[in-house]
């Protein structure tokens, strides 16, 4: 259960939230109503969270709803605003990060969704780009899921917890746009803009990085370098 009354709108992030959220806007980074944003709560009793189908290049600390970390703890339902339908992406990815990140982002970058479209693989691409991977990690691709859906939170729950090495800053949902995270609203925009920067990148190159294996000859064994 979500709840707007005693939401802390003072929270000293959101108005970077709004700003974030208006950013993206202007690049074309989502359309009017696209893209969500949540906040977690220093005490870490709960976090704020975009409200659904709200104006985002206009979007004010006002229009959050506050989630609290245990259910059981909510006050009564708020009736004025709806959370972001991908509520669950964002309850999963707070908890998860509690204490590592205090902002999930979610939007819609033109070229790094054309890049995923186009079969990229954007942890490959991000490796041939040291100013990408000095300070942004890039997960794992995720497959095409329908947007708000549990499935596609829990394919992104799953792949900012690998088994091993450091968690990502970063995902690519197929065919829909990306998931950051960081320690501030701006942190998280950072990062997807150097991914969107490389993607724009490798998309002018045309396909001539892209790796192929070396071909063998079944009869001769004669290897073809391929580049």
């Amino acid at each position: 259960m979500t709840t707007h009354e005693s939401t802390p709108l003072e929270h000293p992030v959101l108005a970077q939230a709004c700003a974030v959220m208006r950013e993206a806007y202007e690049r074309g980074w989502i359309s009017t109503r696209d893209g969500n944003v949540s906040v977690a709560m220093s005490d870490r009793r709960g976090f704020l969270v975009s409200a659904s189908g709200v104006i985002k290049h206009a979007l004010a600390p006002s229009q959050f709803v506050f989630v609290p970390a245990d259910p059981a703890a909510a006050g009564a339902a708020n009736t004025a605003l709806r959370p972001s339908g991908e509520l669950d992406l964002h309850r999963r990815l707070q908890a998860l990060l509690s204490g590592r990140a205090l902002t999930v982002l979610h939007l819609h970058p033109t070229h790094i969704v054309a890049a995923l479209y186009a079969g990229r693989n954007l942890a490959d691409l991000s490796a041939d780009f040291p100013e990408v991977t000095r300070y942004t990690r890039v997960g794992p691709n995720i497959p095409a899921l329908p947007a708000t859906s549990t499935e596609l939170a829990e394919a992104c729950e799953a792949a900012f917890q690998p088994a091993l090495g450091p968690a990502p800053h970063i995902l690519g949902l197929d065919r829909h746009g990306v998931v950051a995270v960081g320690k501030t609203p701006w942190e998280a925009f950072e990062h997807v803009e150097r991914l969107e920067h490389i993607c724009r990148i490798a998309l002018a190159a045309g396909h001539r990085h892209i790796h192929h294996p070396d071909a063998i000859d079944e009869e001769t064994g004669h290897v073809t370098r391929r580049p």
